[in-house]
């Protein structure tokens, strides 16, 4: 008998009527209407702390898509990060005051089961406040490119250099 497949979440966080908030779930979106594999789901989700431990639990690979305000690249940029890049800063705009690094610490602490690969899409936001299902402009030009970052890094974990995929201009809202 095989073993059992491995299973990929790729997991869009965010807030899609709070404008640049909303990246992460439209970049999974687009990645979604491009790219299909058997052994990938797609979500959206705006858990937090053990919310979001019960989202990922029973994947064994985790790719997030999110905002961030970090203040330290122009809006639009694309920081690709892993669980371990955190700790010196470990605040991803939707965990408020509980960090995914704590989280996760405090999910292994306990015993629960967790993906033990975890990596993260995070685009600088401009604007995270405003009632909007647009992002800005800096930000919304940001989503092809972070769709074919995280379509990239899903060939990579299913060796699948032989799947073909089209990033194109997504429009939404």
């Amino acid at each position: 008998m095989s073993p059992p497949k491995k299973k990929i979440l790729v997991l869009g966080l965010g807030n899609p009527i709070l404008s640049d908030d909303g990246v992460g779930i439209h970049a999974v979106k687009a990645v979604s209407s491009l790219f299909s594999h058997p052994q990938v789901e797609f979500q959206e989700s705006s858990l937090a702390g053990f919310g979001f431990l019960d989202t990922i639990s029973g994947f064994d690979k985790v790719i997030i898509a999110d905002s961030i305000n970090w203040g330290k690249n122009p809006a639009g940029t694309i920081t690709f990060l892993k669980t371990e890049d955190l700790k010196d800063n470990p605040y991803l705009r939707n965990f408020h005051n509980l960090s995914l690094a704590g989280t996760l610490a405090l999910a292994d602490h306990m015993g629960v089961p967790r993906p033990q690969e975890i990596v993260i899409f995070a685009v600088e936001a401009k604007d995270c406040s405003t009632f909007s299902e647009k992002c800005t402009p800096e930000v919304e030009t940001a989503i092809p490119r972070a769709a074919e970052m995280i379509i990239e890094q899903l060939k990579s974990w299913l060796g699948s250099e032989k799947i073909t995929h089209s990033v194109k201009e997504v429009k939404h809202g």
